[in-house]
């Protein structure tokens, strides 16, 4: 099927030509089998809650050191720093998890969960479109996975339209990515809201009530995180500047490396449908063909990245919380071993982003249209 512009193109529902394979059978038997015999919940233990409450403590007691006015200069620059870190924590800490509701059987424990997105700068509404019924549906099929639509900022995929300065794509790479909270706060969601299509879903006309829960919230965060401070703090508005866009920044890149270097490696593929919308593979093949695991038995790795290290397992069980992924990337682990299935991890975070770097240097060459797994 030929790729053409996202407005020309006619999105097929997307089919997967095979509905299970053995490997996952036995995957998901033996996943199934964990739970029970450790008589174990698949949803949050108190550790998981424990991490929960920690995390969303650090962040208010930092925001509450912040908005103090009792430090100055370094030392307040540096809370700033730690306090967009935090952010980054709970998105992935909590907020994430509540997304896929894998915190607790009870939807409105998940909902409010997920409603953390909204007061960090993350409409929960667009991420549902976004991440769970785009990128969790079809990661790596262009098009269709909004993950991969760079706004033509990269080529991360061989379909994608070159352009001339994608030739140094792995090199401002950073640069880029640093950009990606204050992106998602000021503009993303609202463009989100315009747009015709996210990936394959094509969007109907928005409530008042999202559309007025998107400005209340939006409100909210630019508030306490910028506006307030440069109000009531003594410290100079560059200096307030200054710590709201380099927090920002390293946040921003922890984000990109976590969601992007999990798909968009040596070992990726980028699978299209057929003119009927049909993958001709299963979805469990599809998800290791297209996904890749970095230092996934890296406790430090694990907790500050909220388990996605353990990305295959997390794509393959998305319904099941971040603290039971460690274990569930070793049953993957196995069974892909033991049915000759692809498996892909880097053992630590620089290997990951080395394949990432190298991909991204492959993609920035006009001529390719392919790119055979290393």
């Amino acid at each position: 099927m030929s790729i053409t512009s996202e407005e020309e193109f006619i999105f097929p529902q997307i089919k997967y030509a095979i509905r299970e394979e053995p490997f996952f059978r036995t995957m998901r038997q033996r996943v199934n089998s964990y739970f029970r015999d450790n008589n174990m919940t698949k949803y949050a233990t108190p550790w998981m809650m424990g991490k929960a409450i920690l995390q969303f403590t650090i962040w208010v007691g930092l925001y509450a050191l912040i908005i103090s006015n009792y430090f100055q200069g370094w030392s307040l620059f540096l809370l700033q720093i730690a306090f967009y870190c935090t952010i980054f924590l709970v998105s992935v800490g909590i907020a994430h998890d509540g997304s896929h509701n894998a915190y607790s059987s009870n939807a409105n424990f998940n909902k409010v969960m997920n409603s953390v997105f909204d007061f960090i700068g993350i409409n929960s509404y667009m991420w549902d479109f976004n991440h769970i019924k785009s990128h969790h549906n079809v990661p790596n099929v262009p098009l269709y996975d909004s993950a991969i639509d760079s706004f033509k900022l990269f080529r991360f995929h061989p379909k994608a339209t070159y352009f001339k300065f994608h030739k140094y794509q792995h090199i401002y790479i950073f640069g880029i990515y640093s950009f990606a909270t204050i992106f998602k706060i000021f503009f993303l969601d609202f463009f989100s809201f315009r747009r015709k299509r996210i990936g394959f879903i094509k969007m109907q006309k928005h409530s008042w009530k999202t559309i007025v829960w998107l400005i209340f919230t939006k409100f909210v965060v630019i508030s306490y995180t910028l506006i307030l401070p440069l109000t009531i703090l003594d410290a100079p508005a560059w200096q307030i500047l200054l710590g709201f866009l380099c927090g920002n920044f390293m946040a921003g890149i922890a984000l990109g490396i976590i969601f992007q270097v999990t798909h968009v490696s040596n070992h990726s593929k980028w699978p299209e449908p057929d003119q009927n919308g049909v993958i001709n593979n299963s979805f469990a093949r599809h998800i290791m063909e297209t996904t890749s695991d970095f230092c996934p038995y890296n406790k430090v790795i694990t907790w500050i990245s909220g388990g996605l290290n353990n990305h295959v397992a997390h794509h393959l069980f998305p319904g099941i919380s971040q603290i039971h992924l460690p274990a569930l990337t070793k049953i993957v682990r196995d069974t892909a071993k033991e049915y000759n299935v692809p498996y892909k991890e880097y053992p630590t975070v620089g290997s990951a982003l080395a394949s990432h770097f190298e991909t991204l240097k492959k993609l920035g060459n006009p001529s390719l249209t392919e790119l055979t797994p290393g």
